[in-house]
């Protein structure tokens, strides 16, 4: 009995580090009339220790755990595996500042092209992701971190200025935070402050939190590796073409 306990214990202890009770941090891929939707992240607290009501214990346990769950989440297949349409635009935006900062313009061009007018667009969008998903998650992080940040700086006021309603707004934004989105918009941060950093070296602010020269070998080897997939396609397309036309003509004849 005592063994089973311990074991039980452990167990327990796993669930709430981990947050993986019932995977709740990726919901169905699929809406009740089966129209895909996209993954969003939710932090489990239904194994919290701390309860709603002693607000600064349980935003600390929050932030904790929610951090450790968000890394889980960016990391699982589905979402490494998936991009929203709606972040080609971030994308445009990096391309255009590495090809500002680094002379890259026919290299950045085609990337612009391959997600966005391209057939494949959304593929492509999904190799630049998995390319820059060092970058991502550290951008996720920092954004994230700042809002902690602020978070807990309201730690310091009465449950009168700082409400349970207006804290559990700032969980779901913290929840929120946890996307690609995020860690796109401060990788386009960093690179617009090294743009600044060149511009104005007088007032140089510190070094960038991620590094601005992954992004533009992650660009440049990503663009090259498409094009090149787009080339070897269109070859193997002709050729199917030119085989078909020959058959045809046989049949004919």
């Amino acid at each position: 009995m005592k063994r089973k306990i311990i074991l039980t214990t452990m167990a327990t202890a796993g669930l709430l580090l981990s947050g993986c009770v019932s995977n709740p941090l990726i919901p169905s891929n699929l809406s009740d009339n089966h129209k895909k939707k996209a993954l969003t992240f939710k932090t489990n607290t239904t194994s919290f220790i701390s309860e709603l009501k002693n607000r600064n214990s349980y935003m600390d346990e929050f932030i904790l755990k929610s951090d450790m769950q968000c890394e889980n989440y960016l990391n699982t297949p589905q979402v490494q595996a998936t991009t929203e349409a709606e972040n080609s635009s971030l994308y445009m935006n990096i391309f255009d500042t590495v090809s500002t900062l680094f002379g890259m313009k026919l290299i950045t061009d085609t990337a612009k092209v391959m997600v966005s007018g391209e057939e494949d667009k959304i593929e492509n969008q999904n190799s630049y992701k998995r390319a820059l998903s060092p970058e991502i998650f550290r951008g996720v992080e920092i954004n994230r971190e700042r809002y902690a940040k602020k978070m807990k700086n309201k730690q310091k006021v009465s449950e009168k200025e700082y409400s349970l309603e207006a804290f559990q707004k700032d969980m779901l934004t913290y929840d929120k935070q946890c996307a690609e989105e995020y860690g796109l918009i401060e990788i386009n941060r960093a690179l617009k402050a090294m743009q600044h950093n060149i511009q104005h070296p007088a007032v140089a602010s510190t070094k960038a939190p991620i590094s601005i020269e992954a992004v533009k070998n992650s660009v440049k080897a990503v663009t090259q590796e498409v094009k090149a997939k787009k080339e070897i396609k269109k070859k193997i397309e002709v050729k199917n073409d030119t085989n078909k036309t020959k058959i045809d003509h046989a049949k004919t004849h």
